[in-house]
């Protein structure tokens, strides 16, 4: 299963990809204060967004809110409020990436619809239901993957008050090894970068990497 993905780029789009307990939200962090110390108008946004779509997704996977009692039905009906998110997040007139970007500021977010591909599309047909949802979504300028061993990314998220119910080792198996599928058809795009070593050593290979990926 190939996703398909658009052919538009939105220039200086920058997204931040990786398991649950990589650190896509501090790497993510860290980029933008970087960018901004080197003279790059830089925002950082994440999704599920903050916004009222976004709230409920976070409610969802956290258990505070029943979508369904069946797991499948509850994944399908996340795909496509993910989707609803995204799209808002992209758009909205207000602080919507586009928006953004075209008033010359680097947007970085912490996950796109590679997440999408990687932990809902459980089945082929899920998968073509991810599919659907997001080919007409643009592409990001730069791709940054967060790699960490199976047993860091448990031990990280172990020590978080909330846990949501993807984040368990046979989910992050399956989602580790989809991640590296789908990224494959866009390689040149991808910064990836291990996170099990020293937090600013990783934090300056991301800079690195998605300033060579933006200046082309």
């Amino acid at each position: 299963m190939i996703p398909t993905y658009s052919q538009q780029v939105l220039r200086n789009f920058v997204v931040i990809e990786g398991l649950d307990g990589a650190g896509t939200s501090t790497q993510a962090s860290m980029l933008a204060d970087n960018l901004n110390r080197e003279g790059t108008k830089a925002i950082l946004s994440w999704e599920p967004t903050s916004g009222p779509i976004g709230t409920l997704i976070k409610q969802i996977m956290r258990g505070r809110l029943a979508a369904t009692d069946d797991r499948k039905t509850t994944e399908r009906l996340l795909a496509h409020l993910f989707a609803t998110d995204r799209h808002d997040h992209l758009y909205n007139k207000i602080d919507g990436i586009e928006s953004q970007t075209a008033k010359g500021f680097v947007a970085i977010s912490t996950r796109y619809f590679f997440s999408s591909y990687a932990y809902n599309a459980r089945t082929e047909a899920d998968f073509d239901l991810v599919d659907r949802l997001n080919r007409d979504f643009p592409l990001p300028q730069a791709i940054v993957y967060l790699k960490v061993p199976l047993d860091v990314a448990l031990d990280r998220i172990g020590k978080r008050d909330v846990r949501e119910f993807y984040e368990h080792e046979a989910e992050l198996k399956r989602v580790a090894g989809n991640f590296d599928r789908i990224l494959e058809p866009v390689r040149d795009r991808v910064v990836e970068v291990e996170t099990n070593g020293d937090l600013h050593d990783c934090a300056q290979k991301v800079l690195a990497g998605v300033k060579r990926l933006i200046a082309q």
